[in-house]
């Protein structure tokens, strides 16, 4: 898989966090878009058709935990993974995965960790958009 082909959704009610990382993030060939409206964060998952959602927990109006519910319930968007940003836990709680299944990493996070965190995840998944990444350039269909 190339990171070309991973398309990331930063959901995050800082715009100069999100700004961050989406340039972070395109510096190592992620397609990513940056949503600051948590409300808008569903419509922006439809239109994008992400690989991965970096999502903040904290955000005015419709916190994580509710937009993550919200994704999970959707026919279209609930098994897209969702790596969670947060500044209320420490680095050390973010070693692995909650009970849930859940990936928390602690903010600010050094972008090299982050894309690691990312590879890691879509790695683990199988998902058309990245499988479609394995294929040669000729016989690969275009997934929308």
């Amino acid at each position: 898989m190339t990171e070309q082909e991973a398309r990331i959704l930063v959901v995050d009610d800082e715009a100069s966090m999100g700004r961050l990382l989406k340039a972070g993030l395109e510096m190592h060939r992620f397609t990513v878009r940056f949503e600051v409206r948590s409300i808008n964060a569903i419509k922006t998952c439809l239109e994008f058709h992400p690989d991965l959602i970096l999502l903040d927990v904290d955000m005015p109006v419709k916190d994580g935990g509710m937009v993550a519910a919200e994704l999970k319930s959707h026919p279209a968007l609930g098994r897209t993974p969702v790596i969670f940003l947060t500044a209320l836990v420490r680095k050390e709680e973010t070693a692995k995965p909650n009970a849930s299944g859940e990936i928390f990493l602690s903010k600010p996070i050094p972008i090299p960790e982050l894309v690691a965190r990312i590879r890691a995840v879509l790695q683990s998944q199988t998902r058309p958009r990245i499988a479609g990444a394995l294929l040669s350039s000729q016989s690969r269909p275009t997934w929308r």
